[in-house]
């Protein structure tokens, strides 16, 4: 069963319950509020009946029972007393009866000073019957019973309650109507966000419920919708880490598979001996330069690897640029040799660092700014302290790099020019290592360029001072 159809249930026996006690009770405090009246009414007639008879009794000196009867018809006759029917009894003898309800008449006990009241029905009517003693007279006890007719109380009875189960049915059906009308309205939000949750289950993590209401099903939808956005994000993270590691895959492999093959073929040529002694050299060169090259690879990947599973680096503290003053050392010679002037910028201090890591990163930074800068130009190298750590920035003049390449510079095996960089003996590990050691150092990683107008790459070191 559908909630909003336990809402009707539930609100149709609710108000059914309330309105049927409500009624009940009402029509029945009705009742005997109008049977008290009515015996209220008949006590006083009866009592004055009483009074009269007994009163003329005494003035005209009853000695015979048949005159206390003929009085008793005598008063009967007139319009003051409204009995439906009337009875004396002496004994197991009738001396006066009038009226059909006399012969319902029950036989009631009662006393001399006290008289007894009861209920009958004759012929479909409803009545009271009053019995009590009037006088002695020669020695035989006189009975009078009156029947008072209350058919009236009764008949107003069954018209409410007929009007009751009108009323009823119709408030049922109301009801009904209107606590559907209102279930629908309240429950038309979960509706929408049951199709949210087949929807998301089917694959469609955009769907969204999108109910703004100040209830607590908006509150659960508002915190379903966060879920589901989570769930996307997640998802997406895990698409595109997936996707990553297809092309990190493919890449690798296309990366051994070029040095592999020449140096198959280089092996196989020095194999057959059918090579000149200078071709042998420049063979045996080849496969040097290319073995080497392997195991710049292996030795990138190795620290990449290191990197991306350091969850809580040993950080200590060291100053960033004494680390570099020793790193650039000796590669001014070097760069000098390539016309390349390079001009540090190294602010004082101390800051918590992976000292080998950082290591590793300025020379990446550094290496790939000399790659950028083909014939000579200028690297500035600068360090700054700040108050949660460094800042590494290098810059150079160099040939620049599309806007449409910078968003995958940090991509494992990504080369903006493939051949120049695989001349260089580059793999296109060395952003994707300094991003990891960057993130590592819980900072971020900016590369900013344009082409013919050099590259700032900033690496922003947050692992604290001591």
């Amino acid at each position: 069963m559908k909630f909003r159809l336990k809402v009707v249930l539930c609100m149709v026996c609710l108000v059914s319950l309330l309105f049927s006690g409500g009624s009940c009770a009402l029509i029945s405090l009705s009742f005997q509020s109008a049977l008290e009246r009515e015996q209220t009414a008949a006590r006083a007639s009866y009592d004055l009946l009483l009074r009269t008879l007994q009163l003329v009794g005494q003035a005209e000196d009853w000695k015979r029972p048949q005159a206390v009867s003929r009085g008793l018809e005598q008063l009967a006759g007139q319009d003051t007393f409204t009995w439906s029917a009337l009875r004396l009894s002496a004994g197991d003898s009738h001396l006066y009866q009038k009226g059909e309800a006399a012969q319902s008449f029950l036989e009631p006990e009662v006393s001399a000073d006290q008289y007894a009241m009861t209920a009958f029905r004759h012929g479909g009517q409803h009545y009271l019957q009053l019995t009590g003693q009037v006088m002695t007279v020669a020695g035989q006890r006189l009975v009078l019973s009156a029947a008072y007719d209350i058919t009236a109380i009764y008949q107003t009875r069954q018209q409410q309650l007929s009007a009751y189960g009108k009323i009823f049915a119709g408030l049922l059906v109301i009801c009904a109507g209107l606590s559907y009308s209102a279930a629908w309205v309240l429950t038309r939000p979960l509706d929408k966000l049951s199709g949210t949750a087949r929807a998301l289950a089917a694959g469609d993590l955009t769907c969204r419920a999108n109910i703004q209401t100040g209830d607590e099903i908006g509150q659960l939808a508002r915190e379903f919708d966060a879920m589901a956005a989570r769930q996307e994000s997640h998802v997406a993270a895990l698409t595109a880490t997936m996707e990553g590691q297809d092309r990190f895959i493919h890449s690798f492999t296309h990366e051994l598979k070029t040095p592999m093959t020449s140096i198959l073929g280089y092996a196989d040529l020095l194999r057959r001996g059918t090579l000149s002694p200078e071709d042998q050299a420049n063979a045996a060169n080849y496969i040097f330069s290319e073995g080497k090259r392997l195991e710049r690879l292996s030795l990138k990947l190795m620290d990449l690897f290191f990197a991306e599973r350091q969850e809580a680096l040993p950080l200590v503290p060291v100053s960033p640029a004494d680390l570099l003053r020793e790193l650039t050392a000796p590669l001014e010679p070097a760069l000098a040799e390539q016309n390349i002037r390079l001009i540090p910028s190294l602010d004082e201090g101390q800051c918590l660092l992976e000292p080998d890591l950082f290591r590793s990163l300025a020379l990446n930074l550094l290496d790939n700014s000399r790659k950028a800068l083909e014939n000579g130009g200028e690297i500035t190298l600068t360090c700054a302290m700040t108050e949660g750590g460094c800042v590494l920035s290098v810059r150079d003049n160099g040939r620049g790099i599309p806007p449409e390449a910078l968003a995958h510079l940090t991509e494992a095996f990504y080369r903006v020019d493939k051949s120049r960089a695989r001349a260089q003996g580059g793999a296109g590990l060395g952003l994707t290592l300094c991003d990891r050691i960057v993130k590592a150092h819980g900072g971020s990683l900016t590369i900013e360029s344009a082409p013919g107008q050099g590259t700032l790459v900033t690496a922003c070191l947050e692992g604290g001072r001591p």
